[in-house]
C-alpha cells in the first residue's frame, strides 16, 4: 500500500542511508518518499505462493527469485522500488551503495490493492520499462483470479495480456516457467475466484 509522497526531495543515498536504519517499508521516487503501508494477509499469501513456486522452478537454473526487500533502481534514474517479486539470471548485477541496489531483473510481480493499482500501473511501470534486462512485469489483482502481463516484444514495444480464472496459466518464455493461477491463488480465493 502506498502513501502521498513526502514534500521534501531527498537523494538517493541519502534515501539508502535512512532506509538501513528503518524498519519500514519505503520507495524513493523523484527525489521523494513513499511510504509503502502494511501488505494484507491475501497480499502476503499471493508473494509467498509466486515466490515459492518460482523458487522450484527455477531450482537448477541460473536464474534465482528474491521477494519484498530487495531495492530495484531502472536505468538511468536515481528512483528505487521493492517490487513484491524479483527474478534475475546469470548472477545479480548489483550497484552497491549503503545498501546493495538489483539492476537487472528479468521478471518483476506486483500484487496490487485498491490503494496501490494506480502507483503501480502508472509510476512503477514507467520506471521499470527503462529496465534493459526487464522482459516480463506482472500485475496480480489480490481482489479477483486476474494476472495483468507485459511482456517486452523488442526494445521498446510490450504485449499486453490478461489472465483470469483457476485454470488460466501465464508463460514466462523469458525464465522457461509458467505460473498456474491456481497455485497463485491457492489458499486465497475461492474457486469462483471472488473474494472471501
Amino acid at each position: 500500500m502506498a502513501t502521498t509522497p513526502q514534500s521534501a526531495t531527498i537523494t538517493l543515498d541519502d534515501f539508502l542511508a535512512s532506509a538501513e536504519l528503518s524498519e519500514e517499508r519505503s520507495e524513493l521516487v523523484d527525489g521523494r518518499v513513499v511510504a509503502l503501508g502494511a501488505a494484507s494477509f491475501a497480499h502476503n499469501l499471493i508473494v509467498t505462493n509466486i515466490s515459492g513456486t518460482l523458487f522450484t522452478a527455477l531450482r537448477g537454473t541460473t536464474c534465482r527469485v528474491v521477494s519484498q526487500g530487495m531495492l530495484v533502481k531502472p536505468n538511468r534514474s536515481e528512483n528505487a522500488f521493492l517490487p513484491d517479486v524479483a527474478v534475475f539470471c546469470g548472477g545479480a548485477e548489483l550497484e552497491p551503495r549503503r545498501l546493495e541496489l538489483l539492476l537487472n531483473p528479468v521478471v518483476l510481480v506486483e500484487v496490487l490493492s485498491p490503494t496501490t493499482a494506480d502507483y503501480e500501473h502508472g509510476k512503477k511501470w514507467e520506471n521499470y520499462r527503462r529496465l534493459s534486462s526487464l522482459r516480463d512485469y506482472l500485475l496480480v489483482s489480490q481482489e479477483q483470479v486476474r494476472v495483468e502481463w507485459y511482456t517486452r516484444q523488442g526494445e521498446a514495444f510490450w504485449l499486453f495480456s490478461e489472465v483470469e480464472g483457476h485454470d488460466g496459466e501465464v508463460g514466462l518464455e523469458s525464465i522457461g516457467v509458467t505460473l498456474r493461477l491456481a497455485e497463485i491463488y491457492e489458499g486465497v480465493l475461492p474457486a469462483d475466484g471472488q473474494s472471501a
